[in-house]
Formats: structure tokens, C-alpha cells, sequence
């Protein structure tokens, strides 16, 4: 997971900020706006568990079909 923050040696004189740490605030961000959310209005819960479950089980396909092809 650091390896975002090494240097690269085929260009010694440049430092490549890391890009994790802009997904980790937008996931954060997300988390807590989906939390408000479901605290609102209950019944969200299940389309998001639902849409978890469809992006988690898709993500599974293709992964499969990536170590296979």
C-alpha cells in the first residue's frame, strides 16, 4: 500500500504526489453522506446493501473471467 509514496528511480528528480489519499476522502465523504442518508429515511438501507451486493457480486465476475481469459 506505500508504494504511492516511493520514489520512482526512472525519474530521480520528480516526486509523484500520491493519488490514494484524494479516493480515501471521496470514500470517506460518500460513507457519511450515505449514513445521513439511511438515518433520514430507513428503507435506503436496503437499495444500498442491494447495490452493494450487485456491485461486490459483478466485481466477483469479472475478476473470474480475468483469471481465466
Amino acid at each position: 500500500m506505500f508504494f504511492f509514496w516511493q520514489k520512482h528511480n526512472n525519474v530521480p528528480s520528480t516526486f509523484r504526489s500520491p493519488i490514494f489519499g484524494s479516493s480515501i476522502l471521496m470514500n470517506g465523504v460518500l460513507c457519511v453522506l450515505f449514513g445521513i442518508a439511511i438515518l433520514t429515511s430507513p428503507e435506503l438501507l436496503a437499495y444500498i446493501v442491494a447495490g452493494f451486493f450487485i456491485f461486490f457480486g459483478i466485481s466477483l465476475i469479472m475478476m473470474w473471467w480475468k483469471i481465466k481469459s
